[in-house]
């Protein structure tokens, strides 16, 4: 018997959203659970309602709230969700199942870097993205091309065990991200089609750069919860390079002039060196005690 599926979709007064049901309707079936999480007009909620999908009326604020509301409400062993401007191939929604339901992935990403259309993203918002995804690979160490896509899949057993998980600004699928990575889940990327918006502008933030540095405070906050001494460690080793540096600077100087007259930077270097074995000591101590939890537990 086929996996039963759902489908989540955020929106704000999106005209694309009623192609999209037609045609996830057209790809799934008509036995298809689509979840619309509405924050719209009362207009446009009753013409969703005639549609006949389930519509919830978005109690907070976010996109991510939003995702969040709708996938607990969601039946599917198996969830997917996009975004309702249509600027997402559910071709990515249609392959993300395959993974899921075969076992291959517990999440997956539509990663829109592969298939990016003329027009589809600004230079910087791309730049922001590739930074982010990078920062996140290397902090969480799952190869991640796309943080901030809108689209994603995930296993609805998996996701449980994060239910009461207060959701945190990380993109549509960011959060989903980082709580699988850290908890050794199975993520994969598989490449979309990403397409210019047809109607108005996104409505996901007013300030493209606070949304990507509160993505990236998340991504830091969480590893440093769940590895400590990655974040730790590295601050302190970064810190022991800085002030061997300025060391070696000193020692260079003194041995070429014969005079000892860098008082301030020798202060600075001894200072950033302690800083940094602190860091990693603090780190060792953290991680041991998360070990010792995780074990009570």
């Amino acid at each position: 018997m086929a996996p039963k599926i759902s489908i989540v979709i955020p929106t704000i007064e999106e005209p694309t959203l009623f192609e999209m049901i037609k045609e996830l309707r057209k790809r799934l079936g008509r036995g298809v659970e689509i979840i619309v999480v509405d924050k719209s007009s009362e207009e446009y909620y009753r013409r969703l309602k005639a549609t006949g999908v389930t519509v919830l009326q978005q109690r907070d604020r976010g996109v991510e709230n939003a995702i969040m509301q709708g996938v607990r409400a969601a039946h599917g062993e198996i969830i997917g969700s996009t975004d309702a401007d249509g600027t997402h191939d559910l071709e990515g929604i249609m392959k993300g199942i395959e993974l899921v339901k075969t076992g291959k992935a517990d999440l997956v990403l539509g990663n829109r870097m592969a298939g990016l259309t003329p027009g589809a993203m600004s230079p910087y918002i791309r730049f922001g993205n590739w930074c982010l995804s990078l920062f996140y690979s290397i902090i969480h160490g799952v190869r991640v091309h796309d943080i901030l896509t809108g689209l994603f899949v995930i296993r609805k057993s998996r996701f449980d065990v994060m239910r009461d998980t207060v959701p945190y600004r990380a993109g549509n699928a960011g959060a989903f991200a980082i709580e699988f990575a850290q908890r050794k889940y199975k993520i994969l990327e598989v490449p979309i089609n990403y397409y210019p918006r047809e109607f108005g502008e996104s409505k996901l933030t007013r300030s493209k750069l606070l949304y990507g540095v509160n993505v990236a405070s998340h991504i830091v906050r969480m590893a440093r919860d769940y590895n400590p001494l990655l974040i730790f460690g590295g601050f302190g080793v970064l810190m022991i390079l800085i002030g061997g540096i300025i060391g070696i600077y000193v020692l260079y100087s003194f041995l070429t002039t014969g005079v000892f007259n860098l008082i301030g930077r020798t202060l600075i270097a001894f200072m950033l060196i302690i800083v940094g074995i602190l860091s990693i000591i603090s780190g060792f101590i953290l991680d041991l005690l998360l070990q010792i939890e995780k074990k009570l537990k």
